[in-house]
């Protein structure tokens, strides 16, 4: 049955993507972060879905006439130099054929994120483009949630089987970087600040909705511990503070927690503290000793190759090449992969590549920094600074956690640059409150004395911290 269903899902989308090129996007994001060909049991089970819903994209791009010009941005340049960069270390790889295989898989993540801002544009576009995103991850979040309270959380949490994201690791990752993007989608739904999304069931039952979205939100934290990924706890505890500087009700959530904890006796299951506990005592733990072995392989091999690297795929080539390049043989006789985005990055195309992955990560900080600080008090536009400031907390997990997890070519972070592109033009465009036209939102109070003025300029200062917005919000 889900086999009917999920072929009829993409038998109307096709045609219709056609038609409003720019749903191809959602639908590509869909189908690379949910996965749900992976949820079939028999003739879709692991369909190219990608591949259709990419191709007919590209062909209703050029039918569209409401796609914009290509946006030029310091972000797009160096994606342009990424893929220049490691196409050259495939040139040089050790692992030619292998190499060149994953660089035109690396290719076809970076047209999408080239396509997407020429066509996502406008308030309406960009939302629901978060919304499919943040909800294609969140359902594994709601779904694992649950999971780990029903088996006390005696087991790992996974990703669909026979995706990316089937590994706890992969699947932690995923929702920490989504997380703070669905506490954003929470407030959104809540506060009702976002514009007509263009479903008056959306906007009838906005609060309701809102509501379901922030248990969301905790079940997915829940989740992420239950994956029992020391790279996600790690991450999460990295933005745990700027998540809850974020939240109302602080001192409710407080004395929850201490009633819980305190009084109830709720504590963390014994195999999750177990494993957490192996972050301290590494050196007994195989795992963690695996990670230090293939780190000083890649360190050996950018040394000796600090420009090129040895290409992608090169721990493919087996495990004597492999251990030739280690600093100690462990009991485990195979390859191990990078373990780490910075490691192998170093492994595969040399310090170079590092350097310049790194330049990229920086400027997509940068703008989501620059957005936050300015979208809210120089356009009026509330939603735009609240989903900045998740992406860029959910970049700054991504980045912590990246250190023990090989997730360089992840479709979700470069999806989280697109945005960076798409964002600041949605800034940069939109009419400065004096000339906006006028809505049915009450104008904000304006400061009538030296006080209050004094107390406005207090506020615009404190959300220039990557808290978050100042305690003034909407």
């Amino acid at each position: 049955m889900r086999d009917y269903l999920l072929a009829l899902i993409i038998a109307v989308l096709l045609p219709l993507i056609v038609r409003y090129a720019w749903i191809g996007i959602l639908a590509w994001f869909w189908v690379g972060l949910f996965a749900p060909q992976w949820h079939a049991w028999t003739f879709m089970r692991g369909a190219s879905l990608a591949v259709y819903v990419g191709g007919v994209t590209l062909v209703a791009l050029f039918l569209a006439k409401d796609r914009k010009p290509f946006p030029f941005t310091r972000e797009t340049v160096m994606l342009f130099v990424l893929a220049g960069y490691f196409a050259m270390t495939s040139f040089f790889a050790v692992n030619s054929s292998g190499a060149w295989d994953f660089w035109i898989h690396f290719m076809k993540i970076l047209l999408i994120t080239f396509v997407t801002p020429m066509l996502i544009y406008g308030e309406r576009r960009i939302v629901w483009l978060l919304l499919v995103i943040t909800a294609s991850i969140a359902f594994y979040g709601f779904k694992g949630g649950l999971f780990a309270i029903q088996t006390a959380g005696a087991h790992h949490v996974l990703g669909p089987t026979g995706s990316y994201l089937s590994g706890n690791t992969y699947i932690g990752l995923a929702m920490l970087m989504i997380l703070p993007l669905i506490l954003a989608t929470a407030r959104m739904f809540d506060r009702r600040w976002a514009a007509d999304l263009g479903i008056e069931l959306l906007n009838r039952f906005s609060r309701p909705i809102g509501w379901f979205v922030y248990a969301v939100f905790w079940l997915t934290a829940i989740a992420i511990l239950a994956t029992y990924s020391r790279g996600a706890f790690v991450g999460l505890l990295a933005i745990a503070p700027f998540l809850f500087w974020h939240m109302q009700k602080k001192g409710l959530m407080l004395l929850a927690g201490v009633i819980l904890v305190a009084v109830v006796g709720v504590t963390a299951p014994e195999p999750l503290v177990e494993r957490w506990q192996t972050i301290q005592a590494y050196e007994e733990d195989n795992s963690a000793m695996m990670r230090i072995q293939s780190w000083g392989v890649a360190w050996n091999i950018a040394m000796e190759n600090p420009v090129t690297g040895a290409g992608f795929r090169s721990h493919h080539l087996g495990y004597d090449w492999y251990i030739s390049y280690a600093n100690f043989e462990g009991v485990w006789r195979h390859a191990m992969s990078p373990h780490s985005v910075y490691f192998g990055l170093m492994q595969e195309h040399g310090f170079v590549g590092l350097g310049l992955f790194l330049t990229l990560m920086a400027f997509t900080f940068m703008t989501f920094n620059r957005i936050r600080r300015t979208a809210r008090y120089r356009t009026g536009q509330t939603w735009l600074a609240e989903y900045a400031w998740a992406l860029q907390v959910g970049l700054l997990g991504y980045l912590i956690a990246g250190t023990f997890l090989d997730v360089t070519y992840f479709n979700l972070l470069y999806a989280f640059v697109a945005l960076a592109v798409i964002m600041r033009r949605e800034l940069e465009t939109a009419p400065h409150p004096t000339t906006a036209p006028v809505t049915d939102k009450p104008a904000q109070p304006q400061p009538n004395s030296q006080s209050e003025q004094i107390g406005a300029d207090k506020d615009t200062v404190m959300s220039g911290t990557l808290m978050g917005p100042s305690s003034s919000r909407n």
